[in-house]
């Protein structure tokens, strides 16, 4: 079995390989990682205007800036909570996810209303976006800020 194939030659699979590892290097020169992403919108914050703004708890203020990666990602609606608080538009918000391997699917009830609050009810604050999730008919394990914290069973 060939390391190269088969519809190349070693030699133009070598040019071909380095040619996507060049590629590859420069698209990612551009991207930024979440916590790059996250410490420039949280920037000048305190843990206590981070709570006020989001609704979360003050771990979460050191925990999303140091240790949420593409390995420990956030509940989405933690990170719905800091968009929302921190007035994000969807395509920061999108980008956010990205950084940590996540998309927004909008044929998901959740997330499709997610997007809705990112792009019609920006301004909002976290309560007034719970109060339209509650109103649109989204799970109350899918709200916002203090909702986050909650720990959901299949009983809740």
């Amino acid at each position: 079995m060939s390391d190269f194939p088969f519809c190349y030659t070693e030699e133009e699979w070598q040019k071909i390989k380095l040619q996507y590892n060049t590629d590859f290097k420069r698209y990612n020169k551009h991207i930024k990682s979440f916590r790059e992403l996250i410490n420039e919108i949280l920037q000048g914050e305190t843990e206590g205007s981070f709570v006020r703004k989001t609704g979360l708890s003050p771990n979460m203020f050191s925990r999303i800036r140091t240790q949420i990666d593409k390995t420990n990602p956030p509940q989405r609606n933690t990170l719905m909570s800091v968009a929302v608080g921190y007035n994000l538009d969807y395509q920061l918000t999108a980008a956010l996810l990205d950084s940590i391997g996540l998309k927004f699917i909008l044929s998901n009830k959740r997330d499709y209303a997610y997007q809705f609050l990112l792009t019609n009810c920006r301004g909002k604050t976290v309560d007034e976006c719970n109060d339209i999730l509650k109103c649109l008919g989204v799970e109350e394990k899918y709200w916002l800020g203090v909702h986050a914290r909650k720990k959901y069973t299949k009983c809740n």
